[in-house]
């Protein structure tokens, strides 16, 4: 696709086409952040699409959960409302099996990503699918805070004189914005690291100062991982952003200082 059809009037595909998906350099973003080689940076953007159809060698429906593993490496992201518009495409063409759909999957996002991208296919009674009330951790929410900054200010993260060791610290009170059409996008945030103890009001508040913050869920990912390892300096980080879910597509964010596998998922979340 030629053009970013986020907020533009698209009709719906009649047939499959791989052209439909819109890549987007993260080379720009990082640039923008001053991200470079010098920061550690590692993970991957794990996706799952919930309106996954296609007809079977009779012609009859089938309907499926996909989950997609994006590098962090990787050249470009793919536009969610494109990939939809690309899955959507999938839902009039015949396939043998699922294996099938999920390899022409994989092969189309690896083209527009510009990397290798897994793709898991599940049936709607996935044990993987179910909800999780509860994360380990300790949830930073009920602090009583005074917001003061209306955009992110890394000035407001300060250390304690404690050392800890792989604490976890979680937060349901994250929006940012998306910065085609403005509209909110509400995200879980874990934080689990090792070093001198991150004050917890001071985070709060930093995380809060997103709010009017307009980027895609990968920048404000990467921009909260850099910040944080900047201004706090922590032995180890590890950001997990668990994205809701708009348009039957949830994006999950991990960034690490240490290799991640796309094994250590966290749990899939009550508001997804």
């Amino acid at each position: 696709m030629s053009a970013n059809p986020l907020g533009e009037s698209v009709p719906n595909p009649g047939k499959y086409d791989p052209g439909i998906l819109y890549p987007i350099p993260r080379g720009s973003a990082r640039s923008l952040l001053g991200i470079d080689e010098k920061l550690k940076m590692y993970g991957f953007d794990h996706w799952r699409a919930y309106e996954v159809s296609w007809l079977n060698r009779k012609g009859k429906p089938l309907v499926a959960i996909a989950e997609i593993f994006f590098d962090a490496g990787s050249d470009n992201i793919v536009e969610s409302k494109s990939l939809k518009l690309y899955l959507n495409s999938l839902n009039q063409e015949r396939f043998l099996d699922s294996k099938t759909v999920a390899k022409v999957i994989a092969n189309d996002l690896s083209a527009a990503s510009k990397s290798d991208v897994r793709i898991d296919i599940h049936g709607l009674e996935a044990d993987t699918q179910f909800t999780e009330n509860r994360r380990e951790g300790k949830m930073i929410d009920s602090l009583d805070i005074e917001i003061s900054s209306q955009t992110p200010d890394e000035s407001l993260l300060k250390n304690d004189s404690d050392l800890v060791f792989d604490e976890t610290l979680l937060t349901d009170l994250f929006r940012s914005n998306c910065p085609v059409t403005g509209a909110p996008d509400w995200a879980s945030v874990l934080i689990r690291y090792t070093g001198m103890k991150i004050n917890e009001t001071q985070l709060l508040r930093y995380l809060c100062s997103f709010r009017h913050h307009q980027g895609y869920h990968e920048e404000c990912a990467e921009r909260i991982f850099r910040d944080i390892m900047r201004r706090c300096e922590p032995e180890a980080l590890t950001l997990t952003m668990n994205y809701l879910r708009r348009g039957g597509i949830e994006i999950n964010v991990y960034r690490s200082s240490i290799p991640l596998s796309v094994g250590e998922l966290e749990p899939r979340l009550i508001r997804q």
